[in-house]
């Protein structure tokens, strides 16, 4: 995985497995982190690390099982949000980021938003991205259909062959190729063990409930055009926390940072500028 002027940096975790970064930027300039999906990883961020990374120290992850991070251990439970903001801590103490803008982008916006609930003082602003709210289902209760039909999916068909079947909706028709592609190519990187452990954070997450629990600058941001998470679904959300500030990307859809980069770029310059 390659972005100009960034560099793949792998720390060890505490488990003894590895998590892996894109960074680049002054590692002395504020802290810019980004967080994926579920079907993407770091490198579907490339035009918002090259946008930001002259001015910010920008780091994006690859989840727990993502790309070159390894899957969270066999001795927890993957639907624990804690887990993975406990997994995103132990990155930013490894370099050295004590306090940052912190973006998630669907299902990264579950780990964005425990994180700042928990660890407030290292959050300066929350920024929340057609996010997946969870369905806050109990430990041990049977996925609901929908959630396991991604795990079957996977299973079925790979990486490869999901990508095929998802990718498309994370875009509107009138993505060119080579979006599509890129939507796709990051699907398809997908390990299965990674994904099914996203799957149940999906299942077990509980957004809402996080949210309420952080007081600082809120920023939300919604597709126009995301049959994922539809814009409704954002508005409300932003009605329901009157700190919040909304921002509508046009013309896009769930991958709007991917499809219409400039203005989604505007809107995180807008959360920064706060």
């Amino acid at each position: 995985m390659t972005v100009p002027h960034c560099s793949v940096i792998s720390h060890t975790t505490p488990s003894g497995g590895s998590l892996t970064w894109l960074e680049a930027g002054d590692p002395d300039a504020p802290a810019l982190v980004l967080l994926h999906g579920i079907g993407s990883d770091a490198l579907l961020w490339q035009k918002q690390i090259a946008a930001f990374a002259p001015h910010r120290h920008v780091l994006a992850w690859n989840a727990p099982g993502y790309a070159e991070s390894s899957p969270l251990s066999d001795d927890v439970f993957p639907g624990d949000a804690g887990i993975w903001a406990d997994q995103l801590a132990q990155g930013l103490d490894a370099f050295g980021v004590d306090r940052c803008v912190m973006v998630g982008h669907s299902l990264g916006a579950i780990t964005a938003a425990r994180f700042a609930a928990t660890s407030p003082e290292r959050v300066s602003t929350l920024v929340i991205s057609s996010p997946a709210r969870g369905y806050g289902q109990e430990r041990g209760a049977d996925l609901l259909p929908a959630l396991q039909a991604r795990i079957d999916d996977i299973r079925q068909f790979g990486s490869a062959g999901m990508a095929a079947r998802r990718a498309p909706r994370t875009l509107t028709p009138q993505a060119s190729q080579e979006m599509l592609a890129e939507a796709e190519a990051a699907m398809a990187r997908v390990s299965v063990e990674g994904y099914c452990d996203a799957v149940h954070l999906l299942a077990c997450g509980r957004l809402v409930e996080d949210l309420a629990r952080w007081t600082g600058p809120l920023h939300l941001i919604g597709a126009e055009e995301d049959i994922i998470v539809p814009l409704k679904i954002v508005q409300q959300l932003a009605t329901a926390f009157p700190q919040a500030r909304l921002h509508v990307i046009k013309d896009a859809g769930h991958a709007s940072y991917l499809q219409a980069p400039e203005q989604f770029q505007a809107a995180l310059a807008d959360a920064l500028s706060a």
